[in-house]
């Protein structure tokens, strides 16, 4: 089989039952949902979970694909709602990532988010602590930055990813980006010789 046949006859002819066009779908696109996936769950086994679930739905869909839409958006799709159902297992509360943040950590962030150099250690600990300020938000809202900031999608590829519009796009990404502005300026507020963990 021809690898560069197009995704829609390719996912045409899986729902034939032809198994080998489907490798080569997941082939293609095996790399692109495990880097979505692995936005939203760090650790790489997680995201492989989720990679095996989307490609199986998408498999059971595959009869109801049409060609009028891009086929990536129609993967994404699937993907995003994947993610967003696993999220809602999964949301941290706002109040124990706060209670998790050393002073270091929270002073390495707000350097990262004004732009500054850090060391790798430093870097690693700002990443780790905007991923868990991330997680806190609703699964749609954090959907949305994931794949606006993160992913670099325009608002129009993030709406159809989502099922959704480019408006309604555009408002849960601002009230995202004020609800971690907000959790940001609550860790610069903390006193500085607080430690973290729970008491």
């Amino acid at each position: 089989m021809a690898d560069d046949a197009s995704d829609a006859s390719l996912l045409a002819r899986a729902a034939a039952g032809e198994a080998a066009a489907f490798d080569v779908l997941v082939g293609r696109w095996n790399n692109r949902v495990f880097r979505l996936a692995l936005r939203f769950f760090r650790r790489p086994e997680d995201a492989e979970e989720i990679v095996q679930e989307v490609f199986l739905k998408l498999y059971r869909a595959a009869a109801g694909y049409r060609s009028e839409a891009p086929f990536e958006h129609w993967l994404l799709k699937i993907a995003t709602r994947t993610c967003v159902d696993r999220l809602r297992d999964r949301r941290r509360r706002p109040e124990s990532v706060l209670a998790d943040v050393t002073p270091d950590a929270g002073a390495w962030l707000d350097a990262a988010l004004t732009g500054a150099a850090l060391e790798a250690q430093q870097a690693e600990a700002a990443r780790t602590l905007a991923a868990d300020l991330l997680a806190t938000l609703p699964p749609k809202d954090r959907m949305v930055l994931v794949l606006l900031d993160l992913e670099g999608l325009s608002a129009r590829e993030a709406a159809a990813a989502t099922g959704s519009t480019r408006a309604a796009v555009k408002v849960r990404a601002f009230r995202a980006r004020r609800a971690l502005r907000r959790l940001a300026t609550a860790i610069g507020r903390r006193p500085p010789g607080r430690a973290g963990g729970r008491s």
